[in-house]
C-alpha cells in the first residue's frame, strides 16, 4: 500500500496515534516506549503501529473528527458572498469555505485540498471510515456559524 509522505504526516502523525490508542484505551506500550519510539504503518486492513498493534480507520477518523472540532471552536467566521471566510487557527490567514449542491463543502486550504487530492486514491479506507467526506476545522468552523 503506496500512501505519500504528505497524507501520512497529516492522518497518521505519532502525536494522531498516541490519541487514538490513548482514546482505545491501549495504552501498555507507554511502559516501555515513548510517543517518538511509535512505527506508524498504513496498511489495508487498518493502522500497523508496531510497539501497540493494529488500529482501525474507524478509529482514527474518530479522533480525527475530534481534532478538526477542538480546532475548530475558537476560529472566527466571517460571512461573505460566495461562502465563508474562516480564521487560520495559525497565523493571520482567511480562507474561503463554500458549500456546493453536488460536491458538498470545500475548504482552499492545503490541508483539505491534500486529502481531498490524495485520499480517494491512496487511503480509501480511512475515506470510508469518514463516511466519504473529507473536512478540514475550518469546514467544521463554518458548518457551526450557520447552526
Amino acid at each position: 500500500m503506496q500512501v505519500s509522505s504528505q497524507l501520512t504526516s497529516q492522518t497518521m502523525s505519532k502525536y494522531v496515534m498516541q490519541c487514538v490508542l490513548k482514546n482505545i484505551k491501549r495504552c501498555k506500550w507507554e511502559k516501555e516506549y515513548s510517543v517518538h519510539d511509535l512505527t506508524v504503518e498504513p496498511w489495508a486492513t487498518g493502522v500497523w503501529i508496531k510497539q501497540a498493534g493494529l488500529v482501525s480507520y474507524k478509529s482514527l477518523a474518530e479522533i480525527l473528527r475530534q481534532e478538526a472540532q477542538m480546532k475548530a471552536e475558537q476560529l472566527p467566521v466571517e460571512k461573505v458572498a460566495g461562502g465563508f471566510l474562516v480564521q487560520s487557527h495559525q497565523g493571520s490567514d482567511r480562507y474561503l469555505v463554500s458549500y456546493r449542491k453536488k460536491s458538498g463543502w470545500e475548504c482552499e486550504c492545503m490541508r483539505y485540498r491534500c486529502w481531498n487530492n490524495r485520499m480517494p486514491k491512496e487511503l480509501p479506507q480511512l475515506l470510508d471510515a469518514l463516511k466519504g467526506k473529507v473536512f478540514c476545522h475550518h469546514i467544521i468552523a463554518a458548518y457551526n456559524s450557520i447552526k
